[in-house]
């Protein structure tokens, strides 16, 4: 038993251990305010809340958001000045994904879905003062609309199903029975139920908008799947009855299958299309499991009565018109960020009833990033609060050991105000017990610092031991 836990030790300290590491976004001489969200919503903060923290007075240029070891787009209500009692921070802010789950795996391609993390759809968010500049901010923009100009007929939407039916264990050799690999490998993630040779997958996207007079062969559908026995079978995906792709997956292999160039004529209606996946075994008993289905076709900017909604555009030398139907605005002029930008626009919904328009500037960025969101208030997620959070700085000396305890603090008391993790600490550090450094951290402090907060994500723990391998 003890070799295999050294082994497991020796794994965690030797794989990338020139990797970037995750507290590297964290300025220790800075006090960080978290917060976290379980759902992708538009946020403010106001600055009562602000002042509850001792931070209503700052100057609103000066504060800093971070996600993820990432930085947050930020809007505020006044610029290079504090935030009055009526004013308040804002931005989009997104759930947890299984985006940070990523570089757990073996291989980084092995990831099927990164839509659903392994662990919490909750996200941690800290907040900062940063007065050096750099803080990424969302810059309030014009918007008028034309009298006399033609709107842009369609844009390239993007639609993807991800499934979390059941957790895939992936990869697996058969020693008597399947033995799983306990590596994040192939194949391993959420995904749909398994698929035997008997059935089919069928997915059938609705409120497409298709724009018919597109393109003619602008059409592409990619699928994401995986083998889960070890049997032979090929990978066999269909539109509206129509075979676009027929390839080999066999065994625990997997496929991210990408057809494009398919011509528009496969949309039977312009507003759905049924893409079904088979399993082609001649094995009764084989299984196959999907993680994911898209599509990427021309759609008119018809919005489906959604209050949010993201596409994307390519550059235009000629600006771009956008006249959008069935949006949901409640009445108030909704919000539009453009990522590539950090541009805010508020849409122009006075002129025509039911149209939400926008003009927007030339623009040769190859691809722009925009999230539509109605800013009525019951759509927007007033915080109410932020926790005070001072990281410790593992690079100070006094803050390293020889001889690391790694523990919960719910164990500092037994019940009785006793606390044996401090006695098994002060033993590790006497003669008897080998006379080592010995220090203790607790698992809360790791994951905010090396697993963004993430609550149970096994990097608080593997990226503290890269950081402890490197520095201590």
């Amino acid at each position: 038993m003890m070799k295999k836990i050294l082994l497991a030790f020796l794994i965690l300290t030797t794989v990338n251990v020139q990797a970037q590491l995750n507290n590297s976004w964290i300025d220790y001489s800075k006090t960080y305010y978290k917060f976290s969200l379980a759902k992708d919503e538009l946020c403010r903060i106001p600055q009562a809340v602000l002042a509850s923290v001792g931070l209503g007075a700052t100057n609103a240029d000066h504060f800093q958001l971070w996600r993820n070891g990432e930085q947050v787009h930020l809007f505020t209500s006044v610029t290079n000045a504090p935030l009055s009692t009526s004013d308040y921070i804002e931005f989009f802010g997104k759930k947890n994904d299984g985006k940070p789950d990523n570089q757990l795996y073996r291989m980084p391609d092995f990831q099927l879905n990164d839509k659903y993390s392994l662990e919490t759809d909750t996200a941690s968010f800290f907040l900062t003062v940063n007065s050096a500049g750099g803080n990424l901010r969302f810059q309030q923009s014009v918007n008028t609309a034309p009298s006399a100009v033609t709107p842009d007929a369609y844009f390239m939407r993007s639609v993807d199903t991800f499934y979390n039916k059941v957790l895939n264990r992936g990869y697996a050799n058969r020693v008597g029975e399947y033995v799983y690999s306990s590596s994040y490998d192939e194949g391993e993630g959420f995904t749909t139920n398994d698929i035997a040779p008997s059935g089919v997958l069928q997915n059938r996207f609705l409120g497409l908008n298709v724009y018919t007079a597109g393109p003619a062969n602008s059409l592409s559908v990619r699928v994401n799947a995986t083998g889960n026995a070890e049997n032979t079978r090929n990978l066999r995906i269909r539109l509206n009855n129509t075979e676009v792709y027929n390839v080999s997956m066999p065994f625990f292999t997997y496929r991210k299958a990408v057809v494009n160039n398919l011509p528009l004529s496969n949309f039977i209606l312009t507003s759905e299309i049924m893409v079904a996946v088979n399993n082609t075994s001649s094995v009764a008993t084989d299984r196959m499991t999907v993680a994911s289905i898209g599509l990427t076709y021309p759609a008119t900017f018809n919005f489906n009565n959604a209050k949010q909604f993201y596409f994307e555009l390519g550059p235009s030398s000629s600006g771009n018109y956008l006249n959008i139907s069935n949006f949901n605005t409640a009445s108030v002029p909704p919000i539009l960020y453009d990522y590539t930008t950090g541009r805010r626009y508020l849409g122009e919904i006075v002129s025509t009833a039911g149209r939400v328009k926008f003009v927007l500037p030339a623009s040769s960025e190859l691809l722009r990033k925009f999230m539509l969101i109605s800013s009525e208030a019951s759509n927007i997620n007033v915080l109410s609060g932020l926790s005070v959070k001072n990281f410790l700085n593992f690079s100070d000396p006094a803050n390293q050991g020889d001889y690391l305890i790694i523990t919960n603090k719910v164990l500092f008391n037994d019940g009785n105000n006793h606390n044996y993790v401090e006695d098994y600490r002060a033993y590790r550090s006497s003669s008897a017990g080998g006379s080592f450094t010995t220090k203790t951290y607790t698992i809360d402090e790791l994951t905010d610092q090396f697993a963004f907060g993430i609550k149970g994500h096994p990097f608080s723990i593997k990226d503290f031991i890269r950081f402890a391998d490197r520095n201590f």
